[in-house]
Order: C-alpha cells, then structure tokens, then sequence
C-alpha cells in the first residue's frame, strides 16, 4: 500500500466513523434531551437539560469532539 492509498483509507475511514452517530437535541414535555443517533436513525438518551441552548451547546461539543477523535 503507497502513502498516497493509506492517507485515502484513512480519510474514508475517519468519513465514515464520523457519519456513523451524531448527537442531537430533542424537545420533549418541555425538557431538551441530548440524544445520540446511529446511522439507521435509532436515538437513545444521554441527558437532559432545562435549556435548549445548553443541550445544543453539548450536542455541538461532543459532534466536534468525535470529528477530532476520528
């Protein structure tokens, strides 16, 4: 494998990592959950918050966390 073919791999592979799961904010009953959602759309709860700018706030840190990540 060239140097050119492995970076590409490892773009591809950060690329899809990065589209595998997200994180999201949802409004339910008045409260603001932070969800992390998989690439067939299934969400699960991780918290929740009284403020949709802290929930959002936390949904872009930890999406900006897991593109560094990858």
């Amino acid at each position: 494998m060239t140097d050119e073919e492995y970076a590409a791999a490892l773009e591809r592979e950060r690329r899809e990592r990065n589209e595998r799961a997200e994180y999201v904010v949802r409004d339910e009953h008045g409260e603001y959950h932070l969800m992390r959602r998989n690439g067939a759309r299934q969400a699960w709860g991780v918290t929740r918050y009284v403020k949709r700018e802290t929930a959002e706030l936390a949904a872009a840190f930890l999406n900006r966390l897991k593109e560094d990540e990858a």
